[in-house]
């Protein structure tokens, strides 16, 4: 299933191609809030519930990789993207690192070459979307699940780069 997905991902040939677009909000339920739990995930004697900053911050990636996608050629739209992965990534370990952490980390280091966001619009958004995906589910399943799919995104990622490097050689 990961592997029929990123299939689906390709480099566009000289921006005539159009990009493939994909949205796991129809499994997850679109950008909706993570349901409330039972049990609090605050931190004893902190009164911060991480659960909460962890969604605020997947919001806001998702918002500023929208805003991006909304406005192509708005430079500034384009770092409050990069700036929210930053943060993201940054605070992944607290969240409980695991799937966000090496998500974040590939999609760091898959932008932080990229001049244009837009070059690689359909991996960005894909990882961006299973970002996302970490908030939801839970138990042993789910982290074969996201092992898999980490495993994919960062050969994607790595592939990628080395065809950048080879291009530029």
């Amino acid at each position: 299933m990961v592997k029929s997905l990123l299939n689906l991902i390709r480099k566009p040939k000289s921006g005539s191609e159009p990009l493939t677009q994909l949205d796991v909000g129809r499994v997850f339920g679109a950008s909706q809030p993570a349901p409330a739990r039972a049990v609090s995930t605050e931190r004893r004697g902190t009164g911060v519930d991480l659960d909460a900053w962890k969604q605020k911050d997947l919001d806001l990636l998702q918002s500023a990789w929208e805003a991006s996608c909304a406005a192509p050629d708005d430079d500034a739209l384009a770092n409050e993207f990069r700036t929210a992965l930053h943060n993201l990534h940054g605070a992944s370990g607290a969240y409980g690192g695991g799937a966000l952490t090496r998500l974040s980390g590939s999609l760091h280091r898959l932008v932080s070459g990229l001049e244009s966001l837009h070059a690689e619009t359909a991996l960005i958004n894909l990882h961006v979307q299973a970002c996302r995906a970490t908030a939801h589910g839970g138990g042993e399943a789910a982290e074969d699940m996201a092992d898999a799919v980490c495993d994919a995104l960062e050969a994607q990622v790595q592939a990628r780069l080395r065809d950048e490097d080879s291009e530029a050689a």
